[in-house]
């Protein structure tokens, strides 16, 4: 009998901000390929959907956001779109009507939601857990809101069926902040989809005249924006034919008003050589990945980092901090270059050794477009997730 599957989010691509929606993407497009029956329950965001997608009550427009309840998008994918307040009764007539096996939660922010599709309805949760909330405020120092949110995880970690931890690593973390929730602990890590463009990218020269150094992500504390930008004053000098980009931002902002929440006197000397996108779509970020040279991951605490293995696809050397998800991905030296997190000087020092030798910033890119495309494509973790659900559903069956 195929699986059916209902994912909870509040964002989905192409609107999306940051790599929680790339996930949540990448996993119902891939479980839909693979043969499991998808379906999302958009809370809040936005669904855009190509001209193929189906609603059910009116039309929707064409490439434009699309209102009804009930549309069956690209490889059969069911949406049922709801706002905060009558997601509850949206997800519930959902399961009555389409009968999901398991219900896989994507974010604490809706486990009001979850929690109440699972006492009206019974069916068993999958929590999957893309950042430890308690983490993003004490390992990555993350202001004080996120212990406002950390609360609602707790509830959702105590009362989920199944967890899942993105690396080993976070599974440790959710053992240590929870340990009763122990058992339950399951580490599945994402994967990515290879695309012609990255795959010609990859696999093309990578000898730019004037080297490109790239950060993509939410510009956030735990992110480490703050040491990248003291370790540029330094590789900015010493490498005066290379520039750098942060592309990322707040959707109401623009670049410049971005670059001007950041930016200090120390940087005035190499301002025109920073440059801030602002809020890019999932084309724009492809855009600069093509024509980067290092990608930088320096974040204080990174459950996983999709940004990571889009970097690795598009055959770019990474230099990223030594914590969570990168650190499990990349083998040091071989596929990407690691650094005490929060050391401003072995960062500089990371940038400085790849921009003065392109031979080893090709080698160590190439190693990882190859070993991305051998690990970590989105159709092997796919059997992962399933082993996940069969294993709860047996569970369940036996309790029965």
């Amino acid at each position: 009998m195929t699986m059916r599957v209902l994912h909870l989010t509040t964002e989905f691509p192409p609107v999306i901000y940051g790599g929680l929606g790339t996930a949540v993407g990448g996993w119902v497009t891939a479980s839909a390929r693979a043969g499991i029956e998808v379906a999302v329950q958009l809370v809040e965001g936005p669904l855009v959907l190509g001209e193929g997608a189906t609603a059910y009550g009116s039309p929707p427009p064409r490439r434009g956001a699309v209102k009804a309840e009930v549309v069956v998008g690209d490889d059969g994918i069911l949406f049922y779109t709801s706002s905060w307040e009558d997601a509850v009764e949206v997800g519930v007539r959902a399961i009555r009507s389409w009968r999901p096996d398991v219900v896989h939660l994507h974010t604490a922010m809706l486990w009001y939601l979850a929690e109440a599709l699972q006492q009206r309805t019974g069916k068993p949760i999958v929590y999957h857990v893309h950042s430890v909330d308690r983490a993003e405020y004490e390992l990555g120092h993350q202001p004080d809101p996120w212990l406002a949110h950390s609360q609602a995880q707790e509830l959702a970690v105590r009362a989920a069926d199944r967890l899942i931890a993105l690396a080993q690593g976070e599974a440790e973390l959710i053992e240590r902040y929870y340990p009763e929730a122990r058992n339950k602990v399951r580490v599945v890590g994402n994967g990515i989809e290879d695309t012609d463009d990255a795959r010609a990218t990859a696999f093309a020269s990578h000898d730019s005249g004037a080297p490109l150094i790239l950060y993509s992500g939410r510009l956030v504390e735990r992110k480490g924006i703050r040491e990248l930008l003291a370790a540029l004053v330094e590789v900015l000098q010493v490498a005066p034919d290379s520039r750098a980009v942060l592309a990322g931002g707040p959707p109401s902002l623009s670049g410049h008003q971005v670059a001007s929440q950041w930016l200090r006197p120390e940087h005035g000397p190499y301002a025109e050589r920073i440059h801030f996108t602002g809020w890019l779509s999932p084309n724009g970020v492809s855009s600069w990945y093509r024509r980067a040279d290092i990608l930088v991951v320096p974040s204080r605490y990174e459950p996983f980092g999709m940004v990571v293995l889009e970097g690795m696809l598009y055959g770019l050397p990474i230099i990223a901090a030594a914590v969570g998800g990168p650190a499990e991905i990349l083998d040091q030296g071989r596929t990407g270059l690691l650094f005490p997190p929060g050391d401003v000087q072995a960062l500089s020092a990371a940038l400085v050794r790849l921009l003065e030798d392109v031979n080893q910033r090709r080698q160590i890119g190439q190693a990882a477009a190859i070993e991305v495309r051998q690990k970590w494509l989105w159709k092997r973790k796919v059997i992962d997730m399933l082993n996940v659900y069969d294993e709860l559903l047996l569970t369940v069956s036996r309790a029965a």
